[in-house]
């Protein structure tokens, strides 16, 4: 292929979708360090292991962290747009606080908003 033809290649993502620009793609809160473009989480010294969109997940309600985040908004930043059920999202979070030994109860890290959606409740890091 000549270069005089190249065309960009670009890549689709749905509208809304809150992915971050790679220098802004690490975040730490608490005792997290989330990355979502290389779906990694660290907790303290031990880096959990997340199916692919629990980085995702988790990125986008530390990112608006103590604001409640809509069930719609997360399935935007999951890239599945109004698909996603609330109780499929209901189970990405479950298995998350599993992962995180966050309480439902008693968050540490996720609060449900019942019939809204979420918000992270972890302080920043000092």
């Amino acid at each position: 292929m000549r270069i005089g033809n190249a065309r960009p290649m670009l890549i689709a993502l749905p509208r809304n979708r809150i992915l971050p620009a790679r220098r802004v793609a690490r975040l730490r809160v608490a005792d997290l360090e989330i990355d979502a473009l290389d779906r990694r989480l660290i907790q303290g010294t031990i880096e959990l292991r997340l199916s692919p969109s629990e980085p995702i997940l988790l990125y986008t309600l530390a990112a608006k962290r103590g604001t409640v985040v809509s069930h719609r908004r997360i399935a935007d930043a999951l890239g599945t747009g109004s698909e996603v059920r609330p109780n499929a999202l209901a189970r990405h979070v479950t298995s998350l606080r599993r992962k995180l030994g966050d309480d439902a109860d008693r968050p540490r890290y996720i609060e449900t908003v019942p019939g809204i959606g979420y918000r992270f409740v972890a302080a920043r890091k000092k």
